[in-house]
């Protein structure tokens, strides 16, 4: 005897339950676009900037664990880790770094390890300079090794003389001098286990140019959705799906401004995974909708989508769960990169489930759906559903 979590037929009166769940959605999203411009998204180094670093441990596979241990410890903030190709080869990538006096501290630190405590960095007492104390005159070499350390060209260091020296540099080359020096910091804190490929650093311009893209790839595809249902089904259909879509993408938003989640590409990514998701879902519901305005000819339009749901409702929940399940297990084994992506994950199932039924197919009642141009008049009519 076949197990059935979910009995064969059920009779819930969902959409007369519609009005209700229109209003919370509409709070919901509402709250969700008033939080996004008011609090902000935490947005991550894709598209705030920041630098990158790709490592390759000398002996074995690489220890995220230790690795993220050791990088924490810098104080050069959110640092993300990356695995990829054999197994010991990682990619680090930091935040932007803000030029603030953490910098100049991890600066005087690497100075003052690889030429000794007599050498010191500090901020200028005036303006965004630099002051650089020089126990002795220094010649060239000195010179070049005070670069290594500190990431100051050797053009902007003195020629001559000793004591305190002040190095001009204006506020925004101080910015862009300390995503140098996070480089040398992640480089001098992992030399000892893992050899380096190679470093660059993403400006917030960039950034911003990529997050830009990223909203233009989301609504292209929630626009060819709609597109694609609409020549499938009816237009009132299209437009169903696309306030489903909406619902999920935006409300999903608010999720990541609540939790302050990390936005990243991965983030978008998830974005993008709960709109294919909830479209499946929305289609499969639509399909038998379509069906049952062919076959029951006396039903209402409401009686019809309340059938079709009732119908697909044991396919729904089968489905919703398998997917919220291993969604779960990324939430709780996957790692701090993909949690973001598996929180997001987690609302989205829920959400993409609960549009299908109170936002798509409600959305069918107020858009004026005419079922006689759907129904096969030459077919004769079924038997109605018992108790409609």
């Amino acid at each position: 005897m076949p197990l059935h979590l979910i009995p064969a037929k059920t009779n819930f009166d969902f959409l007369g339950k519609r009005i209700p769940a229109l209003v919370l959605s509409t709070i919901i999203n509402v709250l969700s676009l008033v939080a996004v411009f008011v609090v902000g998204l935490n947005f991550g180094i894709d598209f705030k900037g920041g630098v990158a670093v790709e490592v390759k441990a000398k002996q074995g596979a690489a220890d995220l664990a230790e690795l993220r241990h050791v990088l924490d410890g810098l104080g050069l903030g959110e640092v993300t880790l990356q695995e990829f190709g054999s197994g010991g080869e990682v990619l680090v990538r930091v935040q932007r770094q803000e030029g603030g006096p953490e910098c100049v501290a991890i600066a005087a630190r690497l100075l003052s390890k690889s030429l000794g405590p007599e050498f010191k960095l500090a901020a200028a007492s005036q303006g965004a300079g630099l002051a650089l104390t020089l126990p002795r005159g220094i010649d060239d070499g000195t010179r070049k090794r005070i670069s290594d350390a500190t990431g100051l060209s050797e053009a902007q260091l003195p020629r001559t003389g000793s004591g305190v020296q002040r190095i001009d540099i204006s506020a925004d080359q101080r910015a862009e001098w300390c995503q140098q020096v996070a480089i040398l910091a992640v480089k001098d804190a992992l030399a000892d286990k893992y050899d380096f490929r190679r470093t660059e650093s993403v400006g917030p311009k960039v950034g911003s140019e990529l997050l830009q893209t990223g909203i233009i790839a989301m609504l292209a595809t929630l626009l060819a959705i709609a597109a694609y249902v609409w020549f499938r089904f009816e237009w009132q259909f299209g437009v169903g799906a696309l306030i489903a879509l909406l619902h999920d993408v935006v409300s999903t938003v608010g999720v990541f401004v609540l939790f302050q989640l990390d936005f990243s590409l991965t983030a978008l990514a998830a974005l993008l995974t709960i709109a294919g998701y909830s479209i499946n879902d929305t289609v499969v519901v639509f399909d038998r909708v379509r069906e049952n305005l062919r076959r029951y000819k006396r039903l209402a339009l409401v009686d019809i989508l309340n059938v079709s749901i009732n119908e697909t409702l044991s396919r729904t929940i089968m489905t919703s769960s398998t997917v919220f399940v291993a969604c779960v297990a990324l939430a709780l084994f996957g790692g701090p990169v993909l949690h973001s992506f598996a929180i997001g994950m987690l609302w989205g199932v829920i959400v993409g489930t609960y549009s299908s039924i109170w936002i798509a197919c409600a959305g069918l009642v107020y858009m004026n759906l005419r079922p006689e141009r759907m129904r096969g008049e030459d077919k004769p009519a079924k038997t109605e559903v018992a108790g409609r």
